[in-house]
């Protein structure tokens, strides 16, 4: 019985973590991104391909961690033209 619960409570934390994995874009222009994620990961990846519609590349202005304790992480970044 305790293994099926450890599985079940692994799937919820899982599951209920989803939404924190993906970057969300909250505010964007040509000159600059800010986006929410996960405090585990860094979405350059993200940031890059918004600055790239405009010809520019993405540098990091740094993350501001949010909450108590923090899950989750707003970075910016500026678009540049490279």
């Amino acid at each position: 019985m305790r293994p099926v619960l450890t599985v079940l409570v692994a799937f919820a934390l899982t599951a209920g973590c989803s939404n924190w994995s993906k970057p969300e874009i909250v505010a964007a222009s040509p000159m600059a991104v800010t986006i929410k994620t996960s405090s585990l990961s860094d979405p350059i990846d993200a940031a890059e391909a918004h600055c790239q519609q405009y010809g520019k590349k993405a540098v990091s202005r740094g993350g501001v961690k949010l909450g108590a304790p923090a899950y989750a992480t707003l970075y910016g970044y500026d678009c540049v033209k490279p």
